[in-house]
């Protein structure tokens, strides 16, 4: 698919900014309270990825190899990209979101968030207002050429949580983020790890069983009628 059919926004940049601003310490999240398990892997999709398809589901590390640098996603044409993550039978409640970025040249700065709208395209992702926005810092991997990263860095200060209102983001079933624009004039933008962390509610399975009752059959009646005539002739 052409850059020019996937990515045909024209390039209109509006910052509708939804911040959170109540100034409230965010409640502290830990490692076992990682989606991984709960995301759809297999149906992760990505607009403007110059990976191969299968590569921007590997950025959703289990705990493990929570290090591992590599894959590296890469926008295409220029700096935006759009994740669209689903959940397998689940609701969740969002708590955070977790980025190891490149911190030199290639580092998201304007992130976007809907929840529940798997519609988000370049064109809705500039028009639609968000669920929510957040500002991500230029702190990363200093790397430019991905080639001479290493497969691991076992370091905590890339990792940045971008802590989310848990009112609003509650019953999220679809998460879609689009990265708007970088730090600096580069046309690129690189992540090299997304973790979500929440709750969950399972969502029922069970197939709605409905109970018909059989219709009269008049032969039925018939019999049922001659067996009493019988019946009362013998007396």
């Amino acid at each position: 698919m052409s850059c020019e059919h996937e990515h045909s926004n024209g390039h209109g940049h509006g910052h509708d900014h939804d911040h959170d601003h109540d100034h409230v310490a965010p409640i502290p999240t830990g490692a076992a309270q990682s989606l991984w398990t709960k995301i759809d892997h297999p149906h992760i999709t990505a607009l403007n990825m110059a990976n191969p398809a299968d590569d921007i589901r590997r950025i959703f590390k289990k705990n493990d190899d929570r290090y591992s640098i590599k894959p590296t996603i890469k926008s295409d044409c220029d700096a935006q990209l759009i994740v669209h993550i689903p959940f397998v039978n689940v609701s969740v409640k969002l708590f955070s979101i977790i980025l190891r970025t490149n911190g030199e040249s290639y580092c998201p700065k304007t992130i976007r968030l809907w929840k529940n709208d798997q519609s988000i395209d370049f064109d809705l992702a500039v028009s639609k207002k968000p669920t929510f926005t957040i500002e991500h810092p230029l702190v990363g991997i200093a790397d430019d050429d991905d080639d001479e990263l290493p497969e691991i860095i076992e370091s905590e200060t890339e990792f940045v949580e971008h802590f989310l209102p848990r009112h609003i983001f509650s019953g999220v079933q679809h998460l879609t983020i689009f990265i708007e624009d970088v730090h600096g004039d580069e046309d690129e933008s690189r992540i090299h790890s997304v973790e979500l962390r929440g709750e969950f509610t399972e969502l029922s399975k069970d197939p709605v069983i409905t109970l018909y009752e059989s219709a009269a059959n008049p032969a039925d009646h018939k019999n049922m009628m001659a067996e009493e005539a019988s019946n009362y002739s013998q007396i």
